[in-house]
């Protein structure tokens, strides 16, 4: 900022500026973190070419064409409009180069090159090309004269995760306490607290990103009254704004406490049932120092835990409704009916006798192996099943509508996406979820007595039937 100060009046001392910089001359670091290493880079180019050092610039600007953020800008709104602002100068200050360049990008599943030209009229305009295919190879060719650069975003979807590591700089504690909870309202007060962990100083103007779940509202009430008067807690609130890209809810503080805990508390309502709410995130950062500190929410779970189906390294989300074991009187139409069952969510695509062997409780998982006494039906994606072990994977929060155990035998039935495959371990899994169907298989022993045996009569029925005439379309 002073280098830019004496080049306005022609008197920078470009040796005392380099002092400052990164070896390579394209950035300068500060220690307080990288929105002031953009800021600082972005007066320091502003110096250089009010200086007409624009050759000695042309590093600065490519450095800054590798620092914006995926959907532009550069992390916060001042450090962005002082790029834009440096950058725009360069180019209305400097000798622009010959510009007459081709690039052709040959994307996968495509047989033909996207082709681009840039020349003086439109060289500042980015041009983009989507592709839905990954981990594939893409070739850039350039021919012509001038200078482009090729950004590559991938997009994918990840279980949010919490991680103590991500809290470098605030505590934050998040609790979804129930105030008036009926059949027609749910009322919630949402207790947030807070702390700067410094040492020495308090944080500088912080944000408060506070996503809500599905059907959620905020009382605004609550928040005029933090945000008002003498004893508000909080700068101001807004809705729907770019800072967050989820449109939360979005609370300015002017500063954070790093000496005690800080709290602010409000109402959120519940105005629609949704099946399956996911949980909600709350982060806090810094400005100026955007590392994010956050925590999960939701109405009906500890610290707004994910529901997760998770064996060795892979997880997938587990957000639907348990399996309805069939425990009562079943009608022999019904099972049979269930075997040749095809609906627009799915076709009963394998049924199985199968004995549980053996039973794990993980955190987020319950496993069961199972050996597979009997195909009546066998699906198209795990082929060969007979006599082997599979895996079979309860959903913890189903323990109480889903009672199986070990030693016993069921009926198993379910569709070609209740299976997945552990890349690890080999062998197919199965899911019971919502689509499968579970009923208990009795004994020997016990189809001779009066309380089993109209099952038994009915199961093996059922696969005789399906044996003889299959499934009639």
């Amino acid at each position: 900022m002073t280098s830019y100060a004496l080049a306005n009046e022609n008197k920078l001392n470009k040796e005392i500026l380099y002092k400052f910089a990164s070896r390579d001359l394209s950035h300068w670091p500060t220690g307080n973190g990288h929105i002031y290493t953009l800021e600082a880079t972005a007066y320091a180019l502003l110096a250089l070419v009010k200086a007409k050092a624009f050759e000695e610039a042309k590093p600065v600007v490519r450095w800054f064409s590798t620092q914006q953020m995926v959907y532009g800008g550069y992390g916060s709104t001042q450090a962005t409009i002082m790029v834009y602002q440096a950058i725009a100068e360069y180019w209305a200050s400097a000798k622009e180069p010959e510009y007459d360049l081709n690039v052709d990008i040959l994307l996968p599943g495509r047989s033909n090159p996207v082709k681009f030209n840039f020349n003086r009229d439109n060289h500042y305009a980015t041009r983009t090309s989507k592709v839905k295919d990954i981990n594939q190879n893409v070739t850039v060719t350039a021919t012509g004269t001038g200078e482009a650069t090729v950004k590559m975003v991938s997009l994918y979807y990840a279980l949010p995760k919490e991680k103590k590591s991500d809290c470098q700089k605030y505590n934050l504690s998040v609790q979804l306490l129930p105030e008036k909870i009926e059949e027609n309202e749910k009322i919630y007060k949402l207790k947030i607290e807070f702390l700067y962990k410094d040492k020495e100083r308090d944080a500088t103007m912080s944000i408060l990103d506070i996503g809500l779940p599905t059907g959620f509202t905020v009382n605004t009430a609550d928040l005029d009254l933090l945000s008002k008067g003498k004893a508000r807690n909080i700068a101001r609130y807004e809705m729907n704004t770019v800072l967050s890209e989820r449109g939360s809810l979005i609370i300015y503080l002017d500063k954070v406490s790093h000496t005690h805990t800080e709290e602010i508390s409000f109402r959120i309502h519940q105005e629609m049932k949704v099946g399956f709410t996911q949980p909600a995130a709350v982060s806090i950062y810094e400005y100026y120092d955007q590392r994010h500190c956050v925590k999960f929410y939701h109405p009906l779970r500890k610290a707004g835990e994910l529901l997760r189906l998770c064996t060795s390294d892979a997880c997938r989300c587990a957000e639907e409704n348990c399996s309805m074991q069939n425990k009562e009187k079943i009608t022999n139409d019904e099972r049979t009916a269930k075997i040749c069952e095809s609906t627009r969510t799915g076709i009963i695509d394998f049924a199985y006798k199968v004995r549980l062997e053996g039973y794990k409780e993980d955190v987020s998982t319950d496993i069961y192996k199972g050996k597979v006494l009997e195909v009546i039906k066998e699906g198209t994606l795990d082929v060969g099943p007979l006599n082997k072990t599979r895996t079979f994977l309860r959903y913890p929060y189903c323990r109480e509508s889903l009672v199986i155990g070990t030693g016993k035998t069921y009926l198993i039935m379910g569709t070609s996406k209740d299976i997945h495959r552990d890349d690890k371990d080999q062998p197919n899994q199965y899911v019971l979820g919502e689509r499968t169907w579970i009923e208990y298989w009795p004994t020997e022993a016990e189809c001779q007595t009066q309380e089993h045996r109209i099952t038994c009569l009915g199961m093996e029925e059922m696969v005789q039937q399906y044996e003889i005439f299959g499934c009639q379309q």
